[in-house]
């Protein structure tokens, strides 16, 4: 029953990327300019817009499945934690972007939450010290952990500090958890 809820909550959080994607290209206004712009003040709303906005179907399609199984994955070790840890990956991850961020650009994508939940994932067992959150963090590790050397290599047109900023906020939620668990 439980695994059946976390698949289905993964599920529908894609299909809502799925919704604004096809939104987007019904609607006459370009729903990718609300992205976060960095350091512009009338675009601290795109720090939670970010990752319902997608550049293009072939951009939708790359984050969706990874998407859909970290969030599976999460759900199922701890829904109250996930959420938790989501709004520190969206908050703080797209903060820190919109702080440090390459002026002149649009940021857009699921990416940065990805990267925060592979970061969430995979320090989670480090944190906590329980063998369920050891199990899951070295299963991540060893399916996505190649995914961190992306987080060094500028390529045209991808927000790295997007990954960058994603993944610390992950580690950082991580980390909260184990803070969490002590009170």
């Amino acid at each position: 029953m439980k695994l059946r809820r976390n698949l289905q909550t993964a599920l529908a959080a894609v299909t809502i990327l799925w919704l604004v994607f096809f939104i987007d290209l019904a609607s006459p206004v370009d729903l990718r300019l609300y992205g976060l712009r960095p350091r512009h003040l009338d675009s601290l709303v795109g720090i939670i817009l970010t990752p319902f906005l997608h550049v293009d179907l072939h951009h939708l399609i790359a984050n969706s499945g990874i998407l859909f199984f970290l969030l599976a994955i999460s759900l199922s070790f701890s829904r109250k934690l996930t959420f938790r840890a989501l709004w520190i990956i969206i908050l703080a991850g797209g903060g820190l972007v919109w702080l440090t961020g390459k002026g002149g650009t649009i940021h857009i994508g699921a990416s940065g939450v990805i990267f925060g939940l592979i970061g969430f994932l995979m320090c989670l067992g480090i944190f906590r010290r329980d063998w369920k959150a050891l199990i899951i963090s070295l299963v991540v590790l060893l399916l996505y952990g190649g995914a961190l050397q992306s987080l060094f290599i500028y390529v045209p047109g991808i927000s790295w500090t997007g990954h960058l900023f994603g993944f610390i906020s992950g580690v950082l939620a991580a980390w909260w958890t184990k803070a969490a668990r002590k009170r």
